[in-house]
């Protein structure tokens, strides 16, 4: 006699009914949830099945799942960029070679070829550009000079400036 249990045998296992395609999150109201049709099943083998979650637990792991692959999106972004900005040219920076000390605190400045011209009060003031020492000293005017312009005219400069009260005043200088 045999016993009953060495005379069971396997029963074979038949295809399960899954779904196709990648999971999506559900949106929060039920309505919303696509309908199940018959075309998005398909018949796959009993060893490729993973075992499904009931429903709270699939909804949990779906969401886990979004919030994982929004969050390495978030990542892979900010790594781009912080790689766009590192392979930006840096530009060069040049340190002061000498600090010069004004006597009155200026109102404008203006550049031409090698002179800085720093209008201030009661006139303006002519500087080298590179040495940073004084040239000349025009302090005829009345009022404060509020803004200075300086163009080159070849062997010239013609320096117009603007004082307080609107009044324009101009003067050459030899370069």
């Amino acid at each position: 006699m045999t016993s009953p249990k060495g005379s069971r045998a396997q029963k074979p296992k038949l295809p399960i009914l899954t779904r196709k395609g990648t999971l999506e999150v559900p949106s929060p109201t039920e309505e919303d949830w696509c309908k199940d049709d018959e075309e998005d099943w398909v018949f796959k083998g009993p060893d490729q099945e993973q075992d499904s979650l009931p429903q709270p637990y699939r909804m949990i792991n779906k969401l886990v799942n979004f919030l994982f692959d929004h969050s390495w999106e978030i990542i892979e972004e900010r790594e781009a960029s912080r790689k766009a900005e590192l392979s930006r040219i840096q530009p060069t920076i040049y340190p002061p070679l000498l600090e010069s000390k004004l006597n009155k605190m200026p109102n404008c400045m203006a550049i031409s070829q090698d002179y800085v011209f720093i209008g201030g009060t009661k006139g303006f003031s002519i500087y080298n550009l590179y040495s940073a020492k004084r040239i000349y000293v025009w302090e005829k005017l009345k009022v404060d000079v509020t803004s200075i312009w300086a163009t080159d005219l070849g062997s010239e400069i013609l320096i117009a400036s603007v004082d307080e009260m609107g009044t324009r005043s101009s003067s050459s200088f030899l370069a």
